[in-house]
Protein backbone atom coordinates (compact mmCIF):
# COMPACT_ATOMS: atom_id res chain seq x y z
CA UNK A 1 0.00 0.00 0.00
CA UNK A 2 1.53 3.53 -0.65
CA UNK A 3 2.18 6.48 1.10
CA UNK A 4 -1.27 8.20 0.27
CA UNK A 5 -3.16 4.90 1.07
CA UNK A 6 -1.57 4.39 4.07
CA UNK A 7 -3.03 7.64 5.32
CA UNK A 8 -6.21 7.57 4.25
CA UNK A 9 -6.63 4.01 5.84
CA UNK A 10 -5.17 5.72 9.10
CA UNK A 11 -7.51 9.07 8.27
CA UNK A 12 -11.13 6.36 8.03
CA UNK A 13 -9.74 4.54 10.90
CA UNK A 14 -9.32 7.76 13.04
CA UNK A 15 -12.25 9.22 12.42
CA UNK A 16 -14.29 6.63 12.75
CA UNK A 17 -13.10 5.57 16.03
CA UNK A 18 -14.45 8.73 17.36
CA UNK A 19 -17.70 8.77 15.61
CA UNK A 20 -20.73 7.53 17.18
CA UNK A 21 -24.63 7.40 16.70
CA UNK A 22 -24.91 10.85 18.43
CA UNK A 23 -22.46 12.55 16.63
CA UNK A 24 -22.77 14.11 13.16
CA UNK A 25 -19.87 13.66 11.42
CA UNK A 26 -19.07 17.11 9.78
CA UNK A 27 -17.89 18.12 6.60
CA UNK A 28 -14.17 17.97 7.19
CA UNK A 29 -14.46 14.95 8.77
CA UNK A 30 -16.53 13.49 5.83
CA UNK A 31 -13.90 14.95 3.53
CA UNK A 32 -10.81 13.51 5.36
CA UNK A 33 -12.39 9.48 4.99
CA UNK A 34 -13.27 10.57 1.56
CA UNK A 35 -9.46 11.38 1.15
CA UNK A 36 -11.07 14.67 -0.87
CA UNK A 37 -11.19 18.23 0.33
CA UNK A 38 -13.86 20.39 2.13
CA UNK A 39 -14.55 22.05 -0.53
CA UNK A 40 -15.24 18.88 -3.03
CA UNK A 41 -17.47 17.14 -0.21
CA UNK A 42 -19.64 20.19 -0.23
CA UNK A 43 -20.11 20.48 -3.96
CA UNK A 44 -21.25 16.74 -4.13
CA UNK A 45 -23.41 17.91 -0.99
CA UNK A 46 -25.23 20.81 -2.92
CA UNK A 47 -25.14 19.13 -5.97
CA UNK A 48 -22.90 21.66 -7.54
CA UNK A 49 -20.48 21.10 -10.44
CA UNK A 50 -16.66 21.41 -10.99
CA UNK A 51 -15.78 17.76 -9.67
CA UNK A 52 -15.40 14.75 -11.73
CA UNK A 53 -18.06 11.88 -11.62
CA UNK A 54 -15.61 9.14 -10.34
CA UNK A 55 -14.88 11.42 -7.47
CA UNK A 56 -18.42 12.35 -7.26
CA UNK A 57 -19.02 8.80 -6.55
CA UNK A 58 -16.47 8.34 -3.97
CA UNK A 59 -17.77 10.96 -1.83
CA UNK A 60 -21.64 9.81 -2.07
CA UNK A 61 -20.16 6.63 -1.16
CA UNK A 62 -18.95 7.88 2.13
CA UNK A 63 -21.86 9.61 3.27
CA UNK A 64 -24.11 6.58 2.47
CA UNK A 65 -21.96 4.97 4.76
CA UNK A 66 -21.80 7.20 7.50
CA UNK A 67 -25.15 8.03 7.12
CA UNK A 68 -26.00 11.42 5.97
CA UNK A 69 -29.40 11.60 5.00
CA UNK A 70 -29.27 15.08 4.47
CA UNK A 71 -30.63 15.72 0.71
CA UNK A 72 -28.68 17.04 -1.78
CA UNK A 73 -30.24 20.82 -2.32
CA UNK A 74 -30.76 21.16 -6.04
CA UNK A 75 -29.34 24.69 -7.42
CA UNK A 76 -32.57 24.40 -9.97
CA UNK A 77 -35.70 22.16 -10.31
CA UNK A 78 -36.15 20.82 -13.86
CA UNK A 79 -39.97 21.85 -14.71
CA UNK A 80 -39.54 17.61 -16.08
CA UNK A 81 -41.13 14.65 -15.03
CA UNK A 82 -38.29 11.97 -16.07
CA UNK A 83 -39.69 8.67 -17.85
CA UNK A 84 -37.08 5.95 -17.64
CA UNK A 85 -37.74 2.88 -19.54
CA UNK A 86 -35.10 -0.38 -20.69
CA UNK A 87 -35.71 0.34 -24.40
CA UNK A 88 -38.06 2.05 -26.85
CA UNK A 89 -40.27 -0.42 -29.32
CA UNK A 90 -43.79 -0.62 -30.41
CA UNK A 91 -44.25 -2.69 -26.84
CA UNK A 92 -46.38 -0.18 -24.93
CA UNK A 93 -43.55 1.88 -24.94
CA UNK A 94 -44.58 4.51 -27.42
CA UNK A 95 -48.14 4.80 -26.32
CA UNK A 96 -46.42 5.43 -22.15
CA UNK A 97 -44.47 8.48 -24.42
CA UNK A 98 -47.35 9.88 -26.14
CA UNK A 99 -49.43 10.06 -22.89
CA UNK A 100 -47.12 11.01 -20.08
CA UNK A 101 -46.11 13.82 -22.62
CA UNK A 102 -49.49 15.05 -22.63
CA UNK A 103 -50.66 14.92 -19.22
CA UNK A 104 -47.19 16.52 -18.45
CA UNK A 105 -47.97 19.31 -20.77
CA UNK A 106 -51.50 19.62 -19.37
CA UNK A 107 -49.78 20.73 -16.27
CA UNK A 108 -47.26 22.36 -17.52
CA UNK A 109 -44.61 20.09 -17.51
CA UNK A 110 -42.06 18.49 -20.34
CA UNK A 111 -41.17 14.92 -20.06
CA UNK A 112 -37.63 13.76 -20.75
CA UNK A 113 -36.91 9.39 -21.67
CA UNK A 114 -34.08 8.00 -20.41
CA UNK A 115 -33.52 4.33 -21.93
CA UNK A 116 -31.36 2.22 -19.80
CA UNK A 117 -30.99 -0.34 -23.16
CA UNK A 118 -32.22 -3.54 -20.66
CA UNK A 119 -30.31 -2.26 -17.65
CA UNK A 120 -26.92 -1.53 -18.78
CA UNK A 121 -25.44 1.56 -17.13
CA UNK A 122 -28.41 1.95 -14.97
CA UNK A 123 -26.60 3.68 -12.24
CA UNK A 124 -25.07 6.44 -14.63
CA UNK A 125 -28.83 7.00 -16.19
CA UNK A 126 -29.40 7.76 -12.55
CA UNK A 127 -26.72 10.22 -12.27
CA UNK A 128 -27.80 11.82 -15.33
CA UNK A 129 -31.22 11.94 -13.93
CA UNK A 130 -30.12 13.46 -10.38
CA UNK A 131 -27.95 16.19 -12.24
CA UNK A 132 -30.84 17.33 -14.16
CA UNK A 133 -32.87 17.09 -11.17
CA UNK A 134 -36.97 16.24 -12.25
CA UNK A 135 -40.23 16.91 -10.28
CA UNK A 136 -40.04 12.97 -10.38
CA UNK A 137 -39.26 9.81 -12.09
CA UNK A 138 -41.74 7.31 -13.83
CA UNK A 139 -40.28 3.94 -14.41
CA UNK A 140 -41.87 1.34 -16.90
CA UNK A 141 -42.30 -1.86 -16.18
CA UNK A 142 -38.72 -2.63 -14.47
CA UNK A 143 -37.79 -4.29 -10.91
CA UNK A 144 -37.39 -2.68 -7.52
CA UNK A 145 -35.25 0.10 -7.76
CA UNK A 146 -31.37 -1.07 -6.93
CA UNK A 147 -29.88 0.24 -3.68
CA UNK A 148 -27.64 2.86 -5.47
CA UNK A 149 -30.50 4.33 -7.72
CA UNK A 150 -32.98 4.27 -4.54
CA UNK A 151 -30.11 6.20 -3.00
CA UNK A 152 -29.28 8.86 -6.03
CA UNK A 153 -33.39 9.50 -5.87
CA UNK A 154 -33.58 10.01 -2.91
CA UNK A 155 -30.70 12.43 -1.93
CA UNK A 156 -32.58 14.86 -4.49
CA UNK A 157 -36.08 13.67 -2.69
CA UNK A 158 -36.97 12.81 -6.36
CA UNK A 159 -40.52 11.13 -6.08
CA UNK A 160 -40.37 7.34 -7.99
CA UNK A 161 -43.81 5.75 -9.92
CA UNK A 162 -43.07 2.64 -11.28
CA UNK A 163 -45.43 1.45 -13.90
CA UNK A 164 -45.99 -2.34 -13.34
CA UNK A 165 -43.89 -2.98 -11.39
CA UNK A 166 -42.41 -6.65 -12.08
CA UNK A 167 -41.57 -7.63 -8.38
CA UNK A 168 -42.85 -5.59 -4.16
CA UNK A 169 -42.11 -2.26 -4.25
CA UNK A 170 -40.47 -0.47 -1.62
CA UNK A 171 -42.86 1.66 0.76
CA UNK A 172 -42.00 4.81 -0.23
CA UNK A 173 -42.12 3.97 -3.81
CA UNK A 174 -45.42 4.69 -5.46
CA UNK A 175 -46.75 2.26 -8.38
CA UNK A 176 -49.58 2.22 -11.37
CA UNK A 177 -50.54 -0.93 -12.33
CA UNK A 178 -53.40 -2.77 -14.10
CA UNK A 179 -54.87 -5.65 -13.27
CA UNK A 180 -52.80 -8.53 -14.82
CA UNK A 181 -54.79 -11.22 -13.57
CA UNK A 182 -58.07 -10.59 -14.49
CA UNK A 183 -57.21 -8.96 -18.15
CA UNK A 184 -55.96 -13.10 -18.17
CA UNK A 185 -58.64 -14.39 -17.70
CA UNK A 186 -61.06 -12.66 -19.68
CA UNK A 187 -58.86 -13.71 -22.49
CA UNK A 188 -59.27 -17.03 -22.04
CA UNK A 189 -63.09 -16.73 -20.93
CA UNK A 190 -63.69 -14.75 -24.58
CA UNK A 191 -62.06 -17.85 -26.26
CA UNK A 192 -63.72 -20.19 -24.55
CA UNK A 193 -67.25 -18.35 -25.06
CA UNK A 194 -66.28 -18.67 -29.24
CA UNK A 195 -66.40 -22.28 -28.29
CA UNK A 196 -62.46 -22.81 -28.94
CA UNK A 197 -61.07 -25.72 -26.75
CA UNK A 198 -57.85 -26.32 -28.27
CA UNK A 199 -56.24 -22.75 -26.95
CA UNK A 200 -52.80 -22.12 -26.90
CA UNK A 201 -50.61 -19.97 -25.43
CA UNK A 202 -47.54 -17.59 -25.33
CA UNK A 203 -46.43 -16.31 -22.80
CA UNK A 204 -44.39 -13.14 -21.90
CA UNK A 205 -40.48 -12.86 -19.60
CA UNK A 206 -40.87 -15.45 -17.13
CA UNK A 207 -39.56 -13.27 -14.70
CA UNK A 208 -42.18 -10.45 -15.08
CA UNK A 209 -44.86 -10.47 -12.55
CA UNK A 210 -47.32 -8.81 -15.52
CA UNK A 211 -46.42 -11.98 -17.56
CA UNK A 212 -46.79 -14.32 -14.44
CA UNK A 213 -50.14 -13.07 -13.46
CA UNK A 214 -51.89 -12.88 -17.23
CA UNK A 215 -50.77 -16.55 -17.54
CA UNK A 216 -52.52 -17.44 -14.10
CA UNK A 217 -55.68 -15.45 -15.08
CA UNK A 218 -56.07 -17.22 -18.35
CA UNK A 219 -55.28 -21.16 -16.77
CA UNK A 220 -58.01 -20.37 -14.19
CA UNK A 221 -60.62 -19.63 -16.79
CA UNK A 222 -59.63 -22.83 -18.85
CA UNK A 223 -59.63 -25.21 -15.88
CA UNK A 224 -63.35 -23.57 -14.87
CA UNK A 225 -64.39 -24.32 -17.82
CA UNK A 226 -62.64 -28.24 -17.88
CA UNK A 227 -60.85 -27.18 -20.28
CA UNK A 228 -57.00 -29.01 -20.85
CA UNK A 229 -53.85 -27.17 -21.25
CA UNK A 230 -51.34 -29.55 -22.62
CA UNK A 231 -47.37 -28.99 -22.30
CA UNK A 232 -47.13 -28.68 -25.61
CA UNK A 233 -49.73 -25.52 -25.74
CA UNK A 234 -47.68 -23.80 -23.23
CA UNK A 235 -45.00 -21.67 -24.99
CA UNK A 236 -41.80 -19.44 -23.79
CA UNK A 237 -42.40 -15.97 -25.81
CA UNK A 238 -41.14 -12.57 -24.67
CA UNK A 239 -42.47 -8.92 -24.81
CA UNK A 240 -39.39 -7.84 -26.87
CA UNK A 241 -37.68 -9.03 -29.27
CA UNK A 242 -40.36 -10.82 -31.47
CA UNK A 243 -38.64 -13.36 -33.11
CA UNK A 244 -38.63 -15.77 -29.38
CA UNK A 245 -42.42 -15.15 -30.44
CA UNK A 246 -42.23 -16.16 -33.41
CA UNK A 247 -40.27 -19.26 -32.63
CA UNK A 248 -43.24 -20.12 -30.63
CA UNK A 249 -45.97 -19.93 -32.81
CA UNK A 250 -43.97 -21.80 -35.30
CA UNK A 251 -43.56 -24.70 -32.70
CA UNK A 252 -47.74 -24.58 -32.09
CA UNK A 253 -48.56 -24.23 -35.44
CA UNK A 254 -46.58 -27.48 -36.35
CA UNK A 255 -48.20 -29.83 -33.86
CA UNK A 256 -49.91 -32.73 -35.44
CA UNK A 257 -53.03 -31.40 -33.23
CA UNK A 258 -52.53 -27.85 -33.84
CA UNK A 259 -54.47 -25.65 -31.67
CA UNK A 260 -57.32 -23.78 -33.21
CA UNK A 261 -56.61 -20.78 -31.14
CA UNK A 262 -53.66 -18.79 -29.33
CA UNK A 263 -53.75 -15.95 -26.45
CA UNK A 264 -50.60 -13.98 -26.88
CA UNK A 265 -49.34 -11.94 -23.92
CA UNK A 266 -48.72 -8.79 -25.66
CA UNK A 267 -49.12 -7.76 -29.39
CA UNK A 268 -46.12 -8.12 -30.47
CA UNK A 269 -46.20 -12.07 -30.31
CA UNK A 270 -49.67 -11.65 -32.01
CA UNK A 271 -47.66 -10.28 -34.71
CA UNK A 272 -45.23 -12.55 -35.10
CA UNK A 273 -48.04 -15.65 -34.52
CA UNK A 274 -49.41 -13.57 -38.20
CA UNK A 275 -46.22 -14.15 -39.40
CA UNK A 276 -45.74 -17.36 -38.36
CA UNK A 277 -49.31 -18.32 -40.03
CA UNK A 278 -48.61 -16.54 -43.20
CA UNK A 279 -45.48 -19.06 -43.81
CA UNK A 280 -47.38 -22.32 -42.57
CA UNK A 281 -50.43 -21.10 -45.08
CA UNK A 282 -53.07 -21.02 -42.18
CA UNK A 283 -55.64 -18.58 -42.82
CA UNK A 284 -56.52 -15.96 -40.52
CA UNK A 285 -58.92 -16.45 -38.44
CA UNK A 286 -60.47 -19.43 -40.17
CA UNK A 287 -58.14 -21.81 -39.34
CA UNK A 288 -56.93 -20.25 -36.43
CA UNK A 289 -57.94 -17.24 -33.74
CA UNK A 290 -55.35 -15.07 -32.30
CA UNK A 291 -55.80 -12.54 -29.74
CA UNK A 292 -53.46 -9.95 -28.88
CA UNK A 293 -52.79 -7.76 -25.60
CA UNK A 294 -51.99 -3.80 -25.14
CA UNK A 295 -53.92 -2.97 -27.89
CA UNK A 296 -51.81 -1.00 -29.95
CA UNK A 297 -50.21 0.22 -33.19
CA UNK A 298 -51.08 -1.54 -35.33
CA UNK A 299 -53.23 -3.96 -33.83
CA UNK A 300 -56.71 -2.72 -35.42
CA UNK A 301 -54.66 -2.04 -38.58
CA UNK A 302 -53.75 -5.79 -39.26
CA UNK A 303 -55.37 -8.21 -41.44
CA UNK A 304 -57.21 -9.26 -39.85
CA UNK A 305 -57.65 -6.74 -37.31
CA UNK A 306 -56.76 -7.93 -33.76
CA UNK A 307 -58.46 -9.32 -30.99
CA UNK A 308 -56.61 -7.42 -27.90
CA UNK A 309 -56.99 -6.95 -24.07
CA UNK A 310 -56.80 -3.44 -23.93
CA UNK A 311 -54.45 -1.12 -21.55
CA UNK A 312 -55.46 2.26 -20.22
CA UNK A 313 -52.32 4.00 -21.62
CA UNK A 314 -53.48 7.35 -20.97
CA UNK A 315 -55.45 6.90 -17.44
CA UNK A 316 -51.86 4.93 -16.35
CA UNK A 317 -49.60 8.07 -17.83
CA UNK A 318 -52.18 10.58 -16.21
CA UNK A 319 -52.60 8.49 -12.49
CA UNK A 320 -48.46 8.28 -12.78
CA UNK A 321 -47.61 12.31 -13.92
CA UNK A 322 -50.78 13.35 -10.80
CA UNK A 323 -49.26 10.79 -8.61
CA UNK A 324 -45.63 12.88 -8.99
CA UNK A 325 -47.55 16.62 -8.57
CA UNK A 326 -49.44 15.54 -5.94
CA UNK A 327 -45.97 14.58 -4.16
CA UNK A 328 -44.57 17.88 -4.52
CA UNK A 329 -47.45 19.79 -3.37
CA UNK A 330 -47.21 17.76 -0.12
CA UNK A 331 -50.47 16.34 -0.86
CA UNK A 332 -49.94 12.42 -1.41
CA UNK A 333 -52.88 10.44 -2.04
CA UNK A 334 -52.83 6.76 -2.84
CA UNK A 335 -49.68 5.12 -3.48
CA UNK A 336 -50.39 2.02 -5.38
CA UNK A 337 -52.95 2.34 -8.10
CA UNK A 338 -54.38 -0.95 -10.08
CA UNK A 339 -56.74 0.07 -13.46
CA UNK A 340 -59.53 -2.22 -14.51
CA UNK A 341 -58.53 -3.84 -18.48
CA UNK A 342 -61.27 -4.20 -21.10
CA UNK A 343 -61.58 -7.24 -24.06
CA UNK A 344 -61.54 -5.10 -27.75
CA UNK A 345 -63.16 -7.81 -30.53
CA UNK A 346 -62.13 -7.35 -33.64
CA UNK A 347 -61.45 -9.73 -36.49
CA UNK A 348 -58.89 -12.07 -35.01
CA UNK A 349 -60.81 -14.11 -33.28
CA UNK A 350 -63.89 -16.38 -34.62
CA UNK A 351 -65.57 -19.50 -33.76
CA UNK A 352 -63.38 -22.42 -34.50
CA UNK A 353 -64.68 -24.64 -37.87
CA UNK A 354 -66.78 -26.84 -37.29
CA UNK A 355 -64.38 -29.90 -38.14
CA UNK A 356 -61.72 -28.32 -35.71
CA UNK A 357 -64.02 -27.92 -32.24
Amino acid sequence: MGHNGEQRQWQRGAVMANDNPTHKLKVGDLAKIAGVSPSTVSKVINGRPGISDETRRQVEQVLREHGYSRPLVSTKLSPTIELVVEYIAHNGTMELIKYASHWAQQAGLAITVTQTNHGDATEDCFRGIIDRNPQGVIMQQMGGLTTQAKSLLKSRSIPVVIIDPIDTVDSDVMSVSIDNWTAGYQAGKHLLSLGHRRIAVIRGPANLQTSIARYSGFTVALQQAGVDLPESYIEQGDYFPAETSYEAACRLLELPDRPTAIFCCNDLSAVSTYRAAREHKIPLPKQLSVMGFDDIFPADQLMPSLTSVHQPFSEIAQRAVQMIIDNRNDNPGDMHVILPTSVVIRESTVPPQSSAR
